[in-house]
């Protein structure tokens, strides 16, 4: 049976030190852990047993094991196989100790990580690599404190106190990963050191670490590896892996999206589109590596004072992201995502439809003309959307982009998240409020969106008119991955109570009311 998003997320989120090991799927694992670290294994595992014979195992796992274990371990590993082993006794410089056990046992290319929040049980955001202090220098650099004085108080406090449990090498527990030599080319390191210079990065780190980000939602989050020449504390390499099989063709998309950027002439790039390196599939699961963006997410540099001003820069960035090829007829968007967005919608949310308001929608998307294809980011939103050091704009997560995509869509798409932010607003019904009143251009927001869309339209030379078609159209395309989550959380069909709770959904009535009546 399959387990609702929840459980997966839970179980898969355990197991994340896998995207550090040489597969992140082994054929056969020897376990030797018990609880959910158990339950991760056995998830992400072909097959899992509790004895081996010699050599027979990919990856072998355990939990404060002794020399004798670790002897175990070794045997039942096949050359280059990994070992990944948790250290929870509390222990002063436990890195160290640690490695010199696994070193003592016949392991090598050791490493060891903490992962951050150090509970397993709050989802650790970080694997740290411990003794790399340009992996520890970036994670102090990402540190954001929000809330009430209260939060702040708090979020302060334990950042204070990780980074003195880092200094001491006080990190329980400590997580190592060791392989059974020899290893192969195809070990994280040695196919890193060996693509570096390939991937016009220079020549090989003499020490490079390895930082894992695992936040994100849900289980299709993608686990991010930042790859770092130690001490300096910007990554040169950020490699992008899948927990589930759904997200393999996402990936992939993102994959075909910035290499196709990446082709076009220097003149017609878009600045901070992360440089295509590699696309590796590593036994049937594919990881995108891509030039590492340093900067701050913008929702958290933005506010109500400077909405206009990073508002209008988006648009203008977006403008970037035209192809300069000629206008496409209607027909031919009607065929590649008109009709289809409609007919998913319909297929989906049926039931909670009000009598008539897709026909009454089909007829303003009717109105849709010819319009010069562009590539649309698809999650233009100021999660993705960073601040580099020099103030410019660098943009991640090109999994949903399509390459020939519509214009102003992705405008309209991080227009309302702008406004969002600055309110404040979480909960549906807030957002649809701070919609509505964005629609009004008597407002700040509403002004701000005006002034925005009608830069753009201008600069890409597209009538006024056109607007009305696509700010329906914007938000039956992203309804589709609402339902998607919907069905995750439910585990199978969802109830027609979470159809109703849609974010997309709501914004589209609203947008419906606004081209009708005004």
């Amino acid at each position: 049976m399959d387990l609702a998003e929840a459980e997966l997320d839970r179980r898969l989120r355990r197991a994340d030190w896998r995207f550090l090991l040489p597969t992140p799927n082994p054929r056969r694992t020897l376990c030797l852990a018990t609880g959910p670290l158990a339950d991760a294994v056995a998830l992400v595992s072909d097959e899992v047993v509790s004895a081996a014979e010699p050599e027979s195992c990919d990856l072998v796992v355990a939990q404060d094991p002794d020399s004798a274990t670790l002897e175990r371990l070794r045997l039942a590993l096949r050359p280059g196989g990994a070992c990944y082993t948790e250290w929870r006794r509390r222990r002063v410089r436990g890195a160290v100790r640690t490695t010199a056990a696994l070193n003592a046992a016949g392991f090598e290319q050791i490493a060891c990580y903490w992962p951050w929040p150090s509970s397993f049980t709050a989802r650790p955001r970080y694997w740290i690599p411990l003794d790399a202090p340009g992996a520890a220098a970036y994670v102090r650099s990402r540190d954001a404190v929000a809330g009430n004085r209260l939060q702040r108080l708090a979020a302060a406090a334990a950042h204070r106190a990780r980074d003195a449990a880092l200094t001491l090498g006080y990190t329980p527990p400590v997580c190592a990963i060791g392989l059974r030599p020899p290893a192969s080319a195809d070990a994280p390191t040695a196919w890193l050191r060996a693509g570096w210079p390939e991937w016009g990065l220079g020549a090989p780190p003499a020490k490079l670490s390895r930082l894992l980000l695992t936040g994100g939602p849900r289980s299709v989050s993608k686990a991010v590896t930042l790859v770092f020449d130690e001490p300096d504390p910007h990554p040169h390499l950020a490699i992008k892996s899948p927990r589930v099989a759904a997200s393999f063709v996402p990936l992939r998309r993102e994959a075909a999206a910035l290499e196709a950027l990446g082709r076009r002439a220097p003149s017609a790039r878009a600045p901070g589109v992360p440089r295509y390196l590699f696309l590796r599939e590593v036994d049937g699961v594919p990881v995108v590596g891509e030039s590492a963006v340093v900067g701050r997410p913008l929702e958290l540099v933005l506010t109500a004072e400077t909405l206009r001003s990073w508002a209008m820069h988006g648009a203008d960035w977006l403008v970037g992201l035209t192809s300069g090829a000629p206008p496409r007829p209607a027909a031919y968007w009607w065929q590649a995502i008109v009709r289809p967005a409609l007919a998913d919608v319909a297929a989906s949310f049926g039931p909670v439809m009000e009598p008539g308001i897709l026909e009454s929608a089909e007829a303003v998307l009717r109105e849709l003309g010819d319009l010069p294809p562009v590539c649309e980011q698809r999650d233009f939103a100021p999660w993705n959307v960073f601040v580099t050091a020099d103030g410019q704009l660098a943009v991640l997560d090109w999994e949903s982009a399509a390459i020939e995509g519509l214009p102003a869509l992705d405008l309209l798409y991080f227009l309302a998240y702008l406004t969002f932010n600055v309110d404040r607003a979480i909960r549906v019904e807030d957002r649809v409020a701070a919609h509505r009143r964005a629609l009004d251009p008597a407002t700040t927001a509403g002004a701000v969106r005006r002034d925005c869309l009608a830069r753009y339209f201008d600069r890409l030379g597209l009538a006024p008119s056109q607007l009305r078609p696509l700010q329906v159209l914007v938000w039956l395309i992203h309804a589709r991955s609402d339902f998607q989550h919907f069905v995750a959380d439910a585990g199978g069909p969802p109830p027609v109570d979470a159809l109703r709770r849609s974010l997309f959904l709501a914004l589209w009535r609203e947008e419906m009311r606004f081209v009708t009546n005004g």
